[in-house]
């Protein structure tokens, strides 16, 4: 070889092996500074936690199954083996005939095969649905202490807003005394007020939003829907009266319900609240408590008002939410009714139904366990309308409500 092919092949050898340590190099440095922001990450982030937990945690499972097969494998050929040599000592101590003997052997390895099998699946199946508790409570448990944090700061912030929302509400009430005020500056005065019970109202739903999930703190007992009722339409005249709306109730005798006194009038209040907020000045609102079988009870309020259109009507349980057309800031809603009384139906087991149609009016039906004292008399099939008490509040000069099959349940 000329010496000058020679001298270019060393010097790219020596090149090579320079690139290559470099890379190598190049690779260990970022290998490591992964590994130490990753962990810094880990000890920070519960959720970058929960990722490497559940990482190990399905290697260990992978692990665990490869070992039990590997296990099983084993002991199938042990046994296979095990039955072989019995039937060769069969055959040379016994007159048995060949086709005997593979009978035998045949008929044996297949018991062998299926109690194998089964023994298999049953150590898989338990220890994937193990496996599957724990790997869901690791998943789960920084959402879920994500979610209390949230709700108790939600509480935390509520309560603390209270105390200068109310002193700035009282100073303005105690300003609006004045004779002397000016026209101008006591409209100023009047907004703020308004919006000061609109933030109160906002608080007051969080409040309620965030005791709703702590079912444990909610104590439940028989508790009669009538006079909650009554009380809900009396705390709402004020907002029914200017709108000269008619609002009716009619209860069954039999009305007593499973539940929370306090629960119950948020439900009532709230499903109320929206029907008056959203119907038509005249118009009709009809609020029905009867048996339904087999011993639940069924609170229905019908409204005459804007309704619901159909793409808004699978989103009216998410907090906050409001349709863009029928469901406006200037009608005063938040978005926080409906969810918190199908939360606070839930935590009665119960079951809240929606149905309406844009234009023609809604109905809200809330099913809600029979109380516990309550007699088990079986409610006919077709809902009777004896006994019923009827109490009126009449600011209308007309009425009438129609209704739609579109439904949407909430469980």
């Amino acid at each position: 070889m000329h010496p000058l092919a020679t001298w270019w092949t060393s010097i790219s050898r020596i090149f090579e092996r320079s690139s290559a340590m470099r890379a190598v190099r190049t690779f260990s440095k970022r290998f490591v500074a992964w590994a130490i922001a990753y962990v810094r990450r880990y000890h920070l982030d519960p959720f970058v936690r929960t990722e490497a937990r559940t990482i190990a945690l399905l290697v260990l499972f992978s692990l665990f199954i490869l070992g039990t097969v590997a296990i099983s494998s084993s002991y199938l050929y042990k046994n296979v083996i095990t039955t072989m040599t019995e039937a060769i000592q069969e055959s040379v101590t016994l007159d048995s005939t060949t086709a005997e003997i593979a009978a035998s052997v045949a008929e044996k390895l297949e018991n062998i095969q299926r109690g194998n099998m089964i023994a298999l699946s049953l150590i898989v199946i338990a220890v994937t649905m193990a496996a599957g508790y724990v790997v869901g409570r690791i998943v789960l448990s920084p959402t879920r202490s994500a979610l209390d944090s949230q709700k108790q700061f939600i509480a935390n912030v509520a309560h603390e807003l209270r105390t200068p929302l109310s002193i700035i509400k009282t100073n303005s009430e105690v300003a609006l005394l004045d004779s002397d005020m000016r026209d101008a500056t006591r409209k100023v005065f009047l907004n703020t007020v308004e919006e000061l019970d609109r933030i109160s109202n906002i608080l007051n739903n969080l409040l309620t939003l965030s005791a709703s999930v702590r079912p444990e703190r909610i104590q439940f007992r028989d508790e009669d829907l009538g006079p909650i009722v009554e009380n809900s339409m009396r705390k709402l005249e004020e907002f029914s009266e200017p709108k000269h709306l008619e609002v009716t109730a009619r209860m069954s005798e039999r009305r007593v319900v499973w539940g929370n006194a306090t629960a119950l009038d948020q439900i009532v209040t709230n499903i109320l609240k929206n029907a008056i907020m959203y119907s038509s000045p005249g118009g009709h609102i009809t609020i029905t408590v009867e048996p339904v079988y087999p011993n639940y009870i069924e609170l229905t309020v019908r409204d005459s008002g804007i309704g619901i259109a159909r793409k808004d009507l699978f989103r009216i349980f998410e907090p906050f939410y409001r349709a863009e057309r029928s469901r406006t800031r200037a009608k005063g809603g938040i978005g926080l009714g409906l969810p918190i009384a199908s939360e606070l139906v839930r935590l009665h087991r119960g079951k809240v139904t929606v149905r309406s149609v844009e234009g023609h009016g809604t109905i809200v039906s809330v099913l809600l366990p029979g109380g516990k004292q309550s007699p088990d008399a079986k409610a006919p099939p077709e809902r009777s309308r004896e006994n019923m008490s009827e109490i009126s509040v009449d600011f209308s000069k007309e009425n009438g409500v129609r209704s739609s099959p579109n439904a949407v349940d909430s469980k």
